[in-house]
């Protein structure tokens, strides 16, 4: 008999992944690679400013584009476009995930406030000790699931469960969840962010039971 079984946990969220960009634009390649390098030390400065680490600031996409025009059919380069895009981790201090939101918020204004010009998303996750912990529990909670219902089936059709000819575990899955950010050039605006109360992790189990 082979019955699958299912395990969820909810946990909350313990750490938000921002992504922000600069975007700059120059007659020239050079002046528009400097140029863009003076915002994002700009953004790293103010960032660290409130106590994000730089280790948990990475690059994600870096691009130097030709921009043109087509004059006559033949393209002309009327400038270049700079690129930069960066992955900011913000870290939980407590399980109020509103506070965590609050800080995803204000790591955005600091960025934007000091040169950033791109906001793509927040993306709210979990890792580390809370995660494995989740996946441990639901790991369990599945393979309960499956016994409770080769027991159920067995029991219908007046047979039993004599034991366990295999098991075969599927990864965790936990769906992140993504907001996306509109971004607002008002110096004055606050960025507000709802994060989710929490995350579901789950984990199946495919368990093959023999019968008698």
């Amino acid at each position: 008999m082979s019955v699958t079984g299912t395990g969820t946990v909810e946990v909350n969220p313990d750490r938000a992944i921002l992504s922000i960009g600069v975007v700059t634009q120059a007659a020239s390649a050079q002046l528009a690679v400097q140029e863009n390098a003076n915002s994002v030390s700009q953004v790293y400065s103010g960032l660290s400013g409130i106590g994000i680490d730089k280790k948990n600031i990475q690059t994600s996409y870096y691009n130097i584009y030709a921009m043109t025009t087509c004059c006559n059919g033949t393209p002309v380069i009327t400038g270049y476009q700079v690129t930069n895009q960066i992955q900011v981790t913000v870290m939980a201090t407590s399980q109020d995930t509103e506070q965590l939101g609050e800080r995803a918020g204000q790591v955005i204004d600091v960025a934007v406030s000091n040169g950033a010009n791109q906001v793509s998303g927040v993306q709210f996750t979990v890792g580390g000790s809370a995660l494995q912990a989740a996946q441990q529990t639901a790991l369990g909670d599945a393979a309960k699931d499956a016994a409770q219902q080769a027991h159920i089936i067995a029991a219908a059709l007046n047979i039993s469960v004599t034991g366990v000819v295999s098991v075969t575990t599927s990864p965790s899955y936990y769906p992140p969840v993504y907001y996306a950010q509109a971004f607002t050039s008002s110096a004055s605006a606050r960025t507000v962010i709802s994060p989710p109360q929490s995350l579901t992790v789950t984990v199946t189990v495919q368990v093959v039971f023999s019968t008698a």
